[in-house]
């Protein structure tokens, strides 16, 4: 087999696996383990928000440049000793909950309103993993900020560039899904 079919085979064997995986976890326990995640993490998030006191940290920016996150970790830097710690570890602890937990709720609605058709859960699956990078690059350059701006960053904006994207393409499907959805059920009930 050539290496462009042996990538292919084990890239579609990903996907099915990643399906059948969602597939499973799609019963009430799954919806609520997940809802209990984001909820929780959404709160631990909020904290780690008031005790930056409210900087804009990178994971809520859309892109940011070397010098930018450099300013940044000055900004924590100057804030007191402990806050480039809270942030990495943050990034580490509650902000890894949160992309696994709407990663799964976001996936296992998408199995359910697009099943037998293209594998559109693989959408807040990407979206939670580029968020998972982008934490760990995070939490790195927090942990390794001297001052100077670190090239490494280009990496963690890359990542949370794609999580961004891919974060609204999910809740555009999870709409038009919706949307779909509700126009079938109206149109069962208008011709019952």
């Amino acid at each position: 087999m050539s290496d462009e079919g042996s990538a292919g085979w084990a890239a579609s064997g990903l996907v099915e696996w990643v399906g059948v995986t969602v597939g499973r976890c799609s019963t009430w326990r799954g919806v609520i383990a997940g809802l209990v995640g984001v909820v929780g993490s959404v709160g631990g998030l909020a904290w780690r928000q008031a005790r930056l006191s409210g900087l804009d940290l990178l994971d809520s920016r859309g892109w940011y440049t070397p010098d930018e996150a450099a300013v940044l970790f000055d900004s924590l830097d100057r804030l007191d000793a402990s806050a480039l710690a809270v942030y990495a570890t943050t990034a580490l602890t509650i902000d890894m909950v949160f992309p696994a937990s709407y990663g799964l709720l976001f996936a296992m609605l998408l199995l359910r309103m697009f099943r037998g058709r293209a594998p559109l859960y693989l959408l807040p699956v990407t979206a939670a993993l580029a968020d998972a990078l982008e934490n760990v690059t995070v939490a790195a350059l927090a942990l390794s900020h001297d001052g100077a701006p670190s090239p490494l960053a280009w990496a963690a904006g890359v990542f949370t560039s794609a999580k961004t994207v891919l974060f609204v393409a999910t809740l555009c499907v999870i709409c038009v899904g919706g949307i779909g959805w509700m126009g079938q059920r109206l149109s069962r009930r208008q011709f019952r």
